[in-house]
């Protein structure tokens, strides 16, 4: 059946091209008499256009060209449409393309999931880096013009990385030779406050400098969450002549914000009736308990007692975190952009970015995360040759150099053993049985040192990093005749490696003798003695290299159709927490791609049309260091309409058939299935997995469908509507096996709750008179009861839910 059906998409890409004359009104091989881009420059302003044909992209293959003329799926989402959503976070994604549906990463995805996995966050086209599992800060978007998205691995020109499921790359606004700008206030459900301040002044005919403020106080639905932060954006461009131009962009960002595990202890009658099972007892019996028997450490989790005959109704605002629970945040990032024609024939780029974060999380149930002053800079350097227009040979070199230091603590996570039903104050983990610890840092909630996770030569979670990987890479673009090309690419990523345990670390043995641990040897000592700095243990030294390779072929049957074909082969690492290269994984990860796809205008340019048939296998380490392969066939297709500047329509869809091994994951029961487990029910748990399995990849929708309509009147007043639907999906690896018996009862069959099919519909009216905007949006305009899914190794602890309905309002000044 599967083969059926990538057949007959196969047959319906390749029969939309060829019938794209049809369209359009006129033969194959008839020349195209309407320049497109004058005709949008007559009808729509380029930044209120939606359409991917009106401006050339450099995020796929790192030069210029047409969206006709590059052969991979793209979605490029314009400032017009990111305003439409009121995007807040990159799961907002999934509202302007398709097979994106984003897991939660504890409240705080700072990357999108493309095709069923993580994806890169770029920058003008360099890595941003600094996240693993998607994890991080939250990303604002007050730097932001546009989005361009691309589904699958990325080419010669960016190079190697841990996520290859696609990427978004933030196009940031730029200085242009007018005098403008815009104050923005906007108020949300839940107290939410933001004022976004933009302002663009031409200083010379050659010069000009704009800048861009956001004030975020955000309160949520959820319990004790917020989201605070500042950020401040600045960008100068120098264009003395044609031939140079120079800009320059930089931004600063502070955040206070917090995680959201959401509600632990999901079942499906949770996600189905949103009723919980809690302890069995009083609260008085419930605090009793957590003082006799506390969550203590990794295999002494305490004890409870559930009450799974006398499941209760919970509030779904609920989110497992203490009072004082947080994350802080500083990012600072620059960036510099040389473009220099030679000649008509000959172009030079240089493109460097620095960023630097320092950043920590602190939750008491228990997860803490510490990475101070890291910092990356990179330099891409590229020459674009043409010869006789028939081939164009894009060359040069990536440098990259990042120091990463991290100390996370996550041995000591027992999420299962409370109850949402209770007193917040008692979801923290006590000192008992905590080992090494800052000796710098202070303490946060009930704890007397801010502690690290792990205490063995291969397992302390404390790392200081530096790595230098040098790329030298080659492209060539080759027109055979007026309809078909080649477009072929090489990179190979050599990397240096590093890797030591931070000074600042002391430890406690498992007694509570102090000393300090170094990687083979306790040593013993006074833990607050100031001379005892250094575990001094540090691996050996790291070298690898990554092979990255690409080739496609294009087919155009008219001036304003392609069909193509695209092969993607090659190897990635793996990443530890802060983005650092993980040393205990650089061989053994492989990607492959294969998409056939088409690119169609139509209607005189007033609509765009792109669809993609695709496989595309990667493998992907554990946490646990086991190797899981996952393998997804599916198919894209977006469609974007705007006949003018009245109305516009963007529609997208994808069927992913995504499989995936299960190595890893937290928890192997749900807490109805406690009375099985013999009572044991505190996770989690990491059950050894028997190996040979493969299952529906978890949090991977198998249908995704979304729609954005616009219609304003020639009065100034407009409507706007959006549609999400995602098709039910896994929560988890249900039905896997647990190697060796599994729990005390000798059960083995892991059992995983599933998600229904989801929508959400939002709602917005808007009026513009003179310089004035004005807005009232609707979030949720059914008010469903939806959900978002954790990243799928802790699928039995934990689910949020979606907010229920909400509201804003925005007012805008513009000059």
């Amino acid at each position: 059946m599967k083969i059926i059906k990538l057949q007959l998409t196969a047959g319906l890409i390749a029969a939309a091209a060829f019938t794209a004359s049809a369209l359009n009104g006129q033969d194959p091989g008839e020349e195209d008499l309407i320049i497109l881009d004058e005709a949008q420059a007559e009808d729509i302003p380029i930044e209120e256009s939606i359409l991917a044909t009106t401006r050339p992209i450099s995020s796929v293959y790192g030069t210029d060209r047409s969206i006709l003329d590059t052969p991979r799926n793209v979605n490029i989402v314009s400032r017009e449409q990111l305003d439409a959503i009121s995007i807040k976070d990159v799961r907002d994604f999934s509202k302007l393309t398709s097979s994106s549906y984003t897991k939660t990463n504890f409240g705080a995805p700072t990357t999108p999931n493309l095709r069923g996995q993580e994806a890169d966050l770029l920058i003008n086209g360099v890595r941003r880096g600094h996240s693993i599992n998607g994890n991080g800060v939250p990303i604002n978007f007050n730097s932001v013009e546009s989005v361009n998205i691309v589904k699958g691995p990325a080419g010669a020109v960016f190079g190697t990385s841990n996520y290859v499921g696609g990427y978004a790359d933030l196009i940031t606004k730029r200085a242009y030779f007018d005098n403008g700008g815009s104050v923005e206030y906007t108020y949300g459900t839940f107290d939410q406050h933001t004022l976004d301040f933009d302002a663009n002044i031409a200083l010379s005919d050659t010069m000009a400098f704009r800048t861009s403020v956001q004030l975020k106080e955000w309160d949520g639905f959820w319990d004790r969450w917020y989201d605070k932060s500042q950020s401040v954006y600045a960008t100068f461009v120098y264009r003395p002549n044609e031939k140079y131009r120079f800009d320059i962009m930089g931004e600063y960002y502070k955040g206070n914000y917090t995680e959201n595990w959401g509600i632990n202890r999901p079942t499906q009658d949770l996600i189905d009736d949103g009723l919980y099972i809690p302890n069995v007892g009083s609260d008085a019996d419930y605090n009793a308990n957590y003082t006799a028997n506390p969550p203590v450490g990794f295999g002494n989790f305490g004890s409870i007692e559930l009450d799974l005959n006398n499941p209760v109704s919970v509030r779904r605002e609920g989110k497992l975190s203490a009072p004082g629970d947080d994350s802080n945040a500083e990012v600072f990032w620059l960036q510099g952009i040389h473009e220099y024609v030679v000649s008509d024939t000959l172009k030079f780029t240089n493109n460097t970015y620095f960023h630097y974060k320092d950043r920590e999380t602190f939750s008491s149930y228990h997860y803490s995360e510490y990475m101070p002053d890291n910092w990356s800079a990179e330099n891409r350097f590229q020459v674009i040759q043409d010869f006789d227009d028939k081939i164009e040979l894009t060359y040069g070199f990536r440098l990259k150099y990042q120091e990463i230091e991290s100390v996370n603590h996550f041995f000591n996570e027992p999420v299962n053993y409370y109850d949402m039903t209770r007193d917040p104050n008692l979801f923290r983990v006590p000192d008992s049985s905590f080992e090494g610890f800052i000796y710098d840092r202070d303490p946060r909630g009930v704890l007397d040192y801010w502690y690290v996770g792990g205490f063995s030569a291969d397992g302390l979670e404390a790392f200081d990093t530096e790595s230098f990987i040098y790329s030298p890479f080659f492209q060539a673009d080759i027109e055979v005749n007026d309809k078909f090309s080649i477009l072929l690419g090489a990179t190979i990523d050599y990397l240096e490696h590093k890797e030591g345990i931070p000074s600042a670390v002391k430890a406690l043995d498992k007694n509570g003798t102090s000393g300090i641990y170094d990687g083979t040897n306790f040593i013993p000592g006074n833990k607050d003695d100031d001379t005892i700095t250094d575990l001094d243990y540090s691996k050996d030294d790291s070298s690898a290299n990554f092979y990255n390779y690409n080739i496609s072929f294009v087919y155009k049957p008219t001036e304003d159709s392609s069909v193509y074909f695209t092969y993607n082969e090659g190897e990635h690492y793996d990443n530890n927490t802060g983005g650092a290269i993980n040393q205990d994984a650089l061989e053994g990860l492989e990607t492959e791609l294969i998409e056939l796809g088409s690119n169609i205008s139509l209607f005189d340019g007033k609509a765009y049309i792109g669809a993609a048939l695709f496989h595309q296998e990667y493998t992907t380490r554990n946490q646990d260091g086991t190797i899981d392969t996952v393998e997804t066939d599916g198919f894209e297709i977006e469609f974007n309409y705007q006949p003018n500047r009245n109305f516009f329509a963007t529609i997208g869809y994808s069927f992913l058939d995504s499989e995936r091994t299960a190595g890893f994951f937290a928890t192997s029961y749900t807490a109805a299935d406690a009375g099985d487990t013999g009572g044991f029910f505190i996770t989690p748990t990491f059950p050894a997995i028997a190996p040979g399995q493969t299952f529906e990849n978890p949090g991977v929708p198998p249908h995704l469908l979304n729609a954005l309509v616009q219609y304003q009147f020639d009065n100034g007043i407009g409507l706007q509507a959006n549609l999400v639907y995602t098709s039910s999906m896994e929560v988890g690896y249900d039905g896997a096996i647990i190697d060796g018996g599994g729990d005390a009862a000798g059960n083995t069959v892991v059992r995983s709750p599933k998600l229904d099919a989801q929508f959400e519909i939002d709602a917005k009216i808007f009026y513009e008179w003179e310089n004035w905007r004005f807005e009232a949006s609707v979030f949720n305009l059914t008010d469903e009861e939806n959900w978002d899914l954790p990243n799928t190794g802790y699928a039995n602890g934990s689910i949020v839910a979606r907010p229920e309905r909400s509201y804003e309002f925005s007012v805008r000044y513009s000059w």
